[in-house]
């Protein structure tokens, strides 16, 4: 899971599944390569969610691609638990927020007992054009979002869909 070269970019633990189950979610940032630089499937950072099963924290979920490490310069170059404010945790609810120069964009994932699974429920982003005129835009499962999970969240495929909603807000 985690290997000497990886950074620990945030941490953050609480009683995820309301099972009273220990629960985690880390956020790491793996050894970037320059492949890493510019092609988004090559993003060196997971979301990374932990559950105690027989006494052992394993990996239950996660998303490589929730936290942007390849076009974000603040989380690329991030030190070790910086991050930590940008993660959320709630019984049945993660949310990583990627801090922009100009805006911000987040992903609120939610459990869902009856497929065990952890779902894309919503996707907001906001952006502060050159005037300082501030937009923001939110979708969200069933809505907006066809059934994703955790580990099939596409950001490219969320921001034409947060942008198509934005044109249809204006």
């Amino acid at each position: 899971m985690l290997s000497p070269t990886d950074t620990l970019l945030a941490y953050k633990a609480a009683d995820l599944y309301s099972d009273g189950s220990r629960a985690a979610v880390i956020v790491v940032r793996h050894q970037a390569s320059e492949k890493s630089d510019y092609d988004f499937d090559s993003n060196p950072c997971d979301l990374v969610v932990l559950h105690q099963v027989n006494g052992k924290l394993i990996e239950a979920d996660h998303s490589s691609k929730a936290v942007d490490c390849t076009y974000n310069d603040v989380a690329r170059h991030a030190p070790a638990m910086s991050l930590n404010d940008d993660l959320n945790i709630s019984p049945g609810s993660i949310t990583f927020v990627n801090q922009q120069r100009r805006g911000w964009s987040s992903f609120e994932f939610a459990w869902l007992k009856g497929k065990s699974t952890w779902y894309l429920h919503r996707a907001t982003a906001s952006n502060v054009d050159s005037e300082n005129n501030g937009t923001q835009t939110t979708i969200s499962y069933p809505k907006d979002l066809g059934w994703t999970p955790m580990s099939s969240a596409d950001p490219e495929a969320i921001a034409e869909v947060l942008e198509k909603q934005g044109k249809t807000n204006q």
